[in-house]
């Protein structure tokens, strides 16, 4: 396929550094999460960070009814697809920037769904005192810390400090008191299960560890979840209750908890990066790639393409560089280097001004690296979308 990608490419007339979106791929991505999710009466929150194309997020949007809503990773990032349209924002990182709770008020004030996550009271107290005017109290969610912890062992992330069904309920009682805020749910997030990939090339010895331990965790992670709603739910009945949890990696994990969740979240699915053919529970297609342009062959069999450090974030390892075509490899004392990054081919006979294709390791983190992203249907390029960066947009 990298082939028939390069030659488009050539016939085209368009030369790297480049980003481009093959949508019949994206849109079997996303019907492919629909149809495992939809037996389960769950809805599916689209993931914004994943994608941070405005035009992609909307064709998300538009493909079924299954997918609603946005998870925000910025309050500055939901104001600005607010001025762009969208409705109904769940901001999945606490903030207490002042210019960030002012976006928040200006979004609610417009009478849009909006919520923030949040886990202390330090937090509701930021909130509280910019939301003590406006006309209808403001909705928070809690995040519920669910790392898997084994004596000095932690397994997962370190992100909420709420970790016990009583410390939860301590803050719900809290919020009571407060006029301005509405206590309307929880995220749940199990990044041990949805994160970590279990067939993962680069790292043998560890992945025949996560297969089973992703199970385990996921279990407990279960019996967690429910165990806290019925307890919340068992003191305050009328509580709207919006409980969110999962991602791309853990969809399928998710779907038995389809009387405690209320919602499920997916992003990097839509453009399967390559951390992505790491995971045994499911089977995507790569839909979002780079190319970059041949601007020099030192040797026979090395070609060295201009640009190309485009290194994802999380613990460094060879599994967060670029992966070139499958006949291609990088060279190991380069890698994928800031402004070139040589690759090694028996095979391919390039010449100056070809292409080679890659895939980042991450989803929407190359969207960060190009102002627009080339849509290719058919053998054509349908559009040229523009991402937050060719909006102008750069939150953090």
């Amino acid at each position: 396929m990298s082939s028939e990608y390069r030659a488009l490419l050539k016939k085209l007339k368009l030369t790297g550094p480049l980003a481009f979106v093959d949508l019949h791929k994206f849109d079997r991505n996303a019907k492919k999460m629909a149809d495992l999710v939809r037996p389960s009466g769950l809805h599916i929150r689209v993931a914004t960070k994943s994608l941070r194309v405005p035009e992609l997020i909307q064709r998300v949007l538009n493909s079924d009814p299954i997918y609603r809503g946005l998870m925000c990773f910025s309050a500055q990032e939901a104001l600005f697809l607010s001025e762009q349209g969208f409705n109904d924002f769940l901001i999945a990182y606490p903030t207490v920037c002042p210019q960030d709770l002012s976006a928040l008020k200006k979004i609610h004030d417009q009478g849009k769904e909006v919520y923030l996550v949040v886990d202390s009271i330090a937090h509701l107290e930021a909130l509280s005192s910019i939301f003590q005017n406006s006309s209808r109290p403001f909705r928070v969610l809690f995040e519920v810390d669910l790392s898997l912890r084994l004596g000095p062992l932690v397994v997962g992330v370190r992100r909420s400090p709420l970790r016990t069904t009583e410390q939860v309920l301590e803050l719900v009682r809290h919020i009571q008191s407060i006029s301005s805020l509405k206590f309307s749910g929880f995220m749940a997030y199990e990044a041990q299960v949805a994160g970590v990939g279990d067939r993962n090339p680069f790292k043998p010895l560890l992945s025949k560890l996560l297969k089973p331990l992703r199970h385990f965790s996921a279990k407990k992670i279960a019996q967690k979840r429910e165990q806290l709603k019925s307890r919340i739910l068992a003191e305050f009945p009328q509580t709207e209750f919006l409980f969110n949890g999962g991602g791309t990696g853990s969809l399928s994990f998710n779907l038995p908890e389809n009387q405690t969740l209320t919602e499920l979240t997916a992003g990097s699915g839509f453009y399967c990066p390559h951390l992505f053919d790491y995971y045994s529970n499911f089977n995507l297609e790569a839909a979002a790639f780079f190319a970059l342009q041949v601007v020099r062959q030192p040797e026979p069999h090395w070609f060295t393409c201009l640009g190309g450090g485009f290194i994802a974030s999380g613990e460094p390892n060879w599994d967060r560089i670029p992966r070139p075509e499958a006949n291609m490899k990088l060279s190991g004392f380069e890698a994928a280097g800031e402004v070139q990054t040589p690759v090694y081919s028996r095979t391919e006979n390039l010449a100056i001004g070809d292409s080679v294709i890659f895939r980042h390791a991450k989803a929407g983190e190359l969207m960060e690296r190009f102002n627009d992203v080339v849509l290719i249907q058919d053998g054509k390029v349908t559009a040229n979308a523009k991402t937050y960066r060719g909006f102008g947009q750069c939150y953090f």
